[in-house]
């Protein structure tokens, strides 16, 4: 069972992110710069094993769209998402590896990350299309061949670089798990940990904010199941909001997002 990275980035000139991510097994880096090249480098890891590395350098923009050009490339059995602030754990392939052979029956094994800004169950869960919002993908190791077979693709009008907010991979797994076959499960071992930094997309919880979070939540569920998420979401979540933005206004600028038409 091979492992590989597939690592979202922007700007590298030089293979430094090998080393700054702790990679120990291949690794598919989409570099998206001011240049069409694609690029192969042989390294050596901690363990003194030769990994490959491949390198796509590209002009596109969009988080989505570099998620989907490593998707279409990757050559691993079984891959993990990685973003260029993300330091894997020593032995994570190990991690992976024995999680992929204990739960055949599971496409999608999600991990537990060290990150400031969210907390992570300590007990082993099972996720469906429903609940799988509460998952990232820089958690989820993945089984390749499966997950292309279902021909769920990351939405390239959501997330980073877009202007439209995040979602994305709430989309993407929604749509995943809503195949018969796919299943989630998430297990309460470390993998990596995320350095704080400045969000590409998110400047606080403004009014753009609330418009994109409606225009993008309509775009995942449609319109019926888009709108009994809202209502139940703005009811659970609106004492979290309520130092940012009135209940008033903030139903009012998600409306507006929601019925808005963008091409």
């Amino acid at each position: 069972m091979t492992i590989e990275v597939l690592i979202s980035c922007m700007h590298q000139t030089d293979w430094s992110i090998i080393e700054r991510s702790n990679v120990q097994t291949d690794v598919l880096i989409i570099n998206q710069c001011d240049r069409e090249k694609q690029e192969v480098y042989s390294f050596t890891n901690s363990r003194g094993e030769k990994c490959l590395a491949r390198m796509i350098c590209t002009t596109e923009r969009g988080l989505s769209r570099s998620r989907n050009m490593a998707l279409k490339n990757a050559q691993g059995d079984v891959c993990l998402f990685c973003d260029d602030d993300e330091v894997l754990v020593e032995g994570y392939d190990d991690i992976i590896r024995t999680a992929c052979e204990q739960h055949e029956a599971y496409s999608l094994i999600a991990f537990r990350l060290t990150y400031s800004r969210k907390t992570f169950p300590e007990e082993v869960q099972t996720y469906n299309r429903f609940s799988s919002g509460r998952l990232s993908s820089a958690q989820i190791a993945f089984r390749r061949i499966e997950v292309l077979k279902t021909g769920v693709w990351f939405d390239e009008q959501i997330g980073s670089g877009t202007g439209n907010g995040g979602g994305e991979e709430t989309k993407w797994l929604y749509q995943l798990l809503s195949k018969r076959a796919m299943r989630a499960i998430y297990l309460p071992k470390l993998i990596a940990r995320i350095n704080d930094g400045d969000s590409m997309w998110f400047k606080g919880y403004n009014k753009q904010y609330f418009v994109n979070y409606g225009w993008t939540i309509r775009r995942i569920y449609g319109t019926l199941l888009g709108a009994m998420f809202l209502c139940y979401h703005i009811v659970s979540h609106r004492q979290f909001y309520s130092p940012y933005c009135g209940i008033i206004d903030m139903c009012k600028y998600i409306a507006r997002g929601f019925f808005e038409k963008r091409t």
